[in-house]
């Protein structure tokens, strides 16, 4: 049966308090603990008063505090971004004070723009550092940490790692490293099939994993009715819009969709031709568009972000997506 987690940016919208952000992705991340979702994780961005989740640990911490039994990770760590003794450190202190609860995704993007990249950036980061990187801390993990001098403390044994992606080039690393792999389907959704067989092809078994497994990650805003549908389509293409305008820094709009600005012919061209893989409609339009999203890339699990503001609607997304992937997939 397929999987169903929650990725979260954190985003912040328009007249709330950073603080409101991040209660409402704690309260979401309660919601999935209770209805039991597989994961939740938090990504990793940089340098965007609209997605807050830059200080990943941190709040990863906060969730894990107030969370009982779900599985909270990173999604991911950009490695390029930090020390790789720091990451095993931290990590492992966050593994050893909340039971055994956390995943460890691994990016090598640097989750920023160019500029904000240069304050975080050690040096340019190639596959082959980023493969030796993981290598590094697949052995911090591991019984044979005992052979190196310098260890980190506190040491864990139970971090799983996972490959992110957007390109073939991370199919390739996450196959042959053995490790689970993470499409970003809503970034790079032209690509999703030819890297995920390729994933497949050339999966090397390893001590973590026996067989390929793949997490596929998109954007759902999923409502009850076509009217309430209509309207949260309308806020996620303004919301679209303003992520392609890379020069405007503000937080997310924050709309009536009555009252929302009429889509030029570029604006409508930009998102038909850029938005990545995504779910925008009522229950059953939801429901066709995962049965084809299943049988055409057959992921083992589902991995669903939403920028739905108003909380209850929120809820409600992942609410019915939970019971179509539960009772149609």
């Amino acid at each position: 049966m397929t999987k169903l987690s929650i990725l979260n940016l954190v985003p912040k919208y328009i007249g709330e308090s950073y603080k409101d952000a991040y209660d409402r992705a704690l309260k979401l991340a309660q919601f999935a603990d209770k209805n039991n979702f597989q994961r939740y994780w938090l990504t990793e961005h940089h340098n965007s008063p609209a997605v807050i989740s830059s200080a990943t640990e941190v709040v990863i911490s906060y969730i894990l505090a107030h969370t009982k039994n779900i599985r909270i990770g990173a999604g991911g760590v950009m490695l390029p971004n930090h020390s790789l003794f720091q990451v095993a450190e931290r990590y492992a202190c966050l593994n050893n004070l909340y039971k055994d609860r956390i995943d460890l995704g691994l990016g090598r993007a640097p989750g920023t723009d160019k500029d904000t990249a240069r304050l975080l950036y050690k040096k340019n980061f190639s596959p082959r550092e980023f493969i030796n990187a993981t290598k590094m801390l697949k052995l911090y993990f591991s019984e044979d940490v005992e052979k190196l001098d310098v260890k980190p403390y506190p040491q864990t044994r139970e971090i799983p790692l996972y490959i992110l992606g957007t390109s073939t080039i991370s199919a390739h690393i996450a196959g042959k490293l053995g490790l689970p792999y993470a499409f970003a389907g809503q970034v790079s959704p032209d690509l999703i099939e030819k890297a995920f067989d390729i994933y497949r092809a050339e999966f090397i078994p390893s001590r973590q994993l026996e067989k390929p497994y793949t997490i596929l990650s998109l954007i759902t805003n999923i409502a009850r009715t076509k009217e309430d549908a209509k309207d949260l389509s309308i806020k996620a293409e303004q919301i679209f819009l303003q992520i392609m305008n890379v020069k405007e820094k503000s937080e997310f709009y924050n709309l009536d969709p009555e009252n929302a600005p009429e889509l030029t012919s570029i604006e409508r061209f930009l998102i038909k031709t850029n938005r990545g893989l995504s779910i925008n409609g009522d229950v059953e339009y939801a429901r066709k568009e995962l049965l084809k999203i299943n049988e055409k890339y057959k992921a083992d699990e589902i991995m669903a972000l939403s920028f739905i503001n108003e909380y209850e609607k929120l809820e409600d997304n992942f609410r019915i997506l939970k019971d179509i992937v539960d009772n149609s997939l």
